[in-house]
């Protein structure tokens, strides 16, 4: 959950404007996690729910 929550503030204030860029010092993306199970210790793909969440609450379109 604190990946997931230090990707997440990046992310958006990114998005925002307030930083030029970021480099989020978590594990790789998921690392084993599924899109939708589980695997090791990795309960959230971290990217993946930053970049849905961007396009929720930001209206962004496509993420790279």
């Amino acid at each position: 959950r604190t990946a997931v929550g230090c990707l997440l503030e990046l992310a958006f204030r990114v998005a925002a404007g307030e930083v030029k860029n970021g480099f989020a010092v978590i594990r790789p993306p998921g690392h084993h996690a599924e899109e939708s199970t589980a695997m090791g210790f990795c309960f959230f793909n971290s990217v993946a729910i930053a970049a849905k969440l961007l396009q929720q609450k930001l209206s962004v379109g496509r993420v790279l």
